[in-house]
């Protein structure tokens, strides 16, 4: 059976977009002047990315491999852009990047970690290489 999630998207008086994740552990984010904003959906696409990497690996320091010590993880998305046969901008391409400080004793259980990671990789990132199947509906109100 499938599960899933609902986010909304409210456009504000001032024209900002409000995002309510319908979710008590991720704030409501507001996107100003969406029109001319240096942000993008593409951002929110490639942090998706980057945390379900970062969340994975962590569960499977934490939960996986308990004896797996590490020290702190720091992350980071490298996104590259092109244009499609109609010119239109794609996320050519996404690399997410991890560090892990692993003292000298644990590497042996961070090596089965990464090779698990390796393997399986995250649910976005996953998904994202499988294909998302995206269905859009627009209804006038």
């Amino acid at each position: 059976m499938s599960r899933g999630n609902i986010i909304e998207l409210t456009q504000l008086e001032n024209g900002d977009f409000e995002i309510n994740f319908n979710n008590e552990d991720m704030s409501t984010i507001i996107i100003h002047d969406p029109l001319n904003s240096k942000f993008s959906a593409r951002n929110l696409l490639a942090a998706a990315a980057l945390f379900c990497t970062s969340g994975s690996m962590l569960y499977e320091l934490n939960v996986r491999k308990s004896d797996a010590r590490y020290r702190k993880l720091k992350a980071r998305v490298i996104s590259k852009y092109d244009r499609n046969e109609k010119d239109r901008a794609i996320i050519e391409s996404m690399k997410v990047e991890v560090e892990v400080d692993v003292p000298e004793e644990h590497r042996s259980q961070f090596i089965e970690v990464l090779e698990e990671h390796d393997e399986n990789e995250c649910f976005i990132t996953r998904s994202l290489n499988n294909g998302i199947k995206v269905d859009i509906e627009i209804k006038k109100t």
